[in-house]
């Protein structure tokens, strides 16, 4: 059964994601403990008027910075969401 009470993991995954370039913002976080490490399910906001790959391309930086700042993460998926 999952449980949401990772409150604090949740701002810092979005305090990181915000100083991320290219990140504006960020909507749905979603963690889950798995064993010794989380899940982590982050929709980030993006320009939307940028190229698929560019949007990608952030996503994996992002992934990179989350992974290197709170190594407990073992997977971590990242939604890409266009500014209106």
């Amino acid at each position: 059964m999952d449980e949401h009470t990772h409150y604090d993991l949740i701002d810092k995954i979005r305090e990181i994601s915000k100083k991320t370039e290219g990140v504006i913002d960020t909507e749905k976080c979603f963690v889950r403990k798995a064993g010794m490490q989380f899940h982590v399910d982050l929709h980030i906001i993006v320009n939307g008027q940028i190229s698929v790959r560019e949007g990608h391309n952030i996503a994996h930086k992002l992934q990179n910075v989350l992974g290197k700042e709170i190594p407990e993460l073992s997977n971590i998926l990242i939604h890409v969401e266009p500014n209106e």
